[in-house]
């Protein structure tokens, strides 16, 4: 007899989510991109070598201004990421990819590919893409929770 702790999805959900991410960080750092951390990896696909101001950044990462401060340091320091004037505001800065970074970029881009393509191999082509419509639509279900306070429709 199934129990509810059972059908709960949470901890398989979050224990895919975290497995995939130390799945990419080994990967990641198999290709001589050591000391990458999830934050990093949540950042730098964002990111290109045209730019991006903080604070637009900051939003699209969904994590405050000072966080992404914090990341953008970080990631500056390792080299990934560079800090230029606005040419349109000189009081304002854009970040954007250095070379390395664009490495990292294209890196993070190919870790993907591949573990989609484990999933796909033991999953087949059918289920990995239900898997990613379903998440897709629990994700919209989630979202309307946390924008509309809990209060369902």
């Amino acid at each position: 007899m199934k129990t509810a702790e059972d059908e709960d999805i949470a901890p398989a959900i979050g224990a895919a989510g975290r497995l995939l991410i130390a799945a990419m960080m080994s990967r990641i750092g198999a290709r001589g991109f050591d000391g990458m951390t999830p934050a990093f990896a949540s950042v730098i696909p964002l990111l290109d070598a045209e730019g991006i101001r903080p604070t637009l950044l900051a939003q699209r990462a969904g994590i405050s201004k000072q966080a992404i401060s914090q990341l953008v340091r970080e990631l500056e320091n390792r080299g990934y990421v560079e800090q230029i004037p606005d040419e349109n505001d000189t009081r304002a800065k854009i970040i954007r990819l250095t070379s390395r970074g664009v490495a990292l970029r294209k890196a993070c881009f190919e870790v993907r590919k591949e573990l989609q393509a484990l999933g796909t191999a033991k999953l087949g082509p059918v289920r990995i893409a239900r898997l990613r419509k379903d998440l897709l639509q629990f994700s919209d279900v989630l979202r309307n929770v946390t924008e509309t306070g809990g209060k369902e429709d």
